[in-house]
């Protein structure tokens, strides 16, 4: 793929997300490009959210900087986020009858958090230039990334509902955080008061 390429692919994924995500997975990309698609992602975002948090002076805050005060931990934390996604949204997919496959989902999931991370990279010069306005990069970065998400996955699987996928993505996610949230008390144990 050429920077044309991939600056139409970019233009496709916010006119038409399903139609991006068709042409990504024509391309019939090896898991292997996926994961390190994943890995590119997350040093990419993890670098922005570094300088972001530098910026904004956010090292006050202990629990921020226990947080954002490391790239290589945020780096990690997005990446071990994006595998999970990647991962449960195709074997998710799977079990409601979907069709597609890992690589596939791996390398849509990336892509997905592109026009977030350019997001991301305005959401720096709004720091600089309008503090004000950069929580709304934020958030609208997010809002962006659930919506392709969710076309994506709907796309992969051969859904026809985007809207029921987020939904499901909204389920999966309360389920795995629950998980997670049993797993950190066999583990760590209660703390007691």
């Amino acid at each position: 793929m050429t920077q044309g390429d991939l600056q139409n692919l970019l233009r496709l994924t916010m006119v038409n997300p399903r139609a991006a995500a068709t042409q990504i997975m024509a391309q019939n990309l090896p898991a292997a490009f996926g994961w390190t698609s994943l890995l590119l992602m997350s040093v990419i975002s993890a670098f922005f959210g570094y300088m972001g948090f530098m910026l904004s002076g956010g090292e006050t805050d202990p629990a921020l900087t226990a947080l954002f005060g490391s790239p290589l931990r945020m780096a990690v934390i997005q990446l071990a986020a994006l595998a999970l996604t990647g991962v449960l949204a195709f074997w998710v997919g799977q079990r409601f009858g979907g069709k597609g496959s890992l690589s596939q989902a791996l390398v849509l999931v990336a892509w997905a958090q592109v026009p977030p991370v350019l997001l991301q990279l305005a959401q720096l010069v709004a720091i600089v230039v309008a503090p004000g306005f950069a929580p709304l990069f934020g958030i609208a970065g997010f809002a962006l990334y659930a919506v392709l998400l969710s076309l994506f996955i709907a796309q992969l699987h051969g859904f026809r509902s985007g809207v029921l996928v987020f939904f499901g993505m909204i389920v999966v996610s309360i389920l795995v955080a629950f998980l997670v949230a049993i797993l950190f008390v066999i583990l760590i144990g209660v703390p007691h008061v």
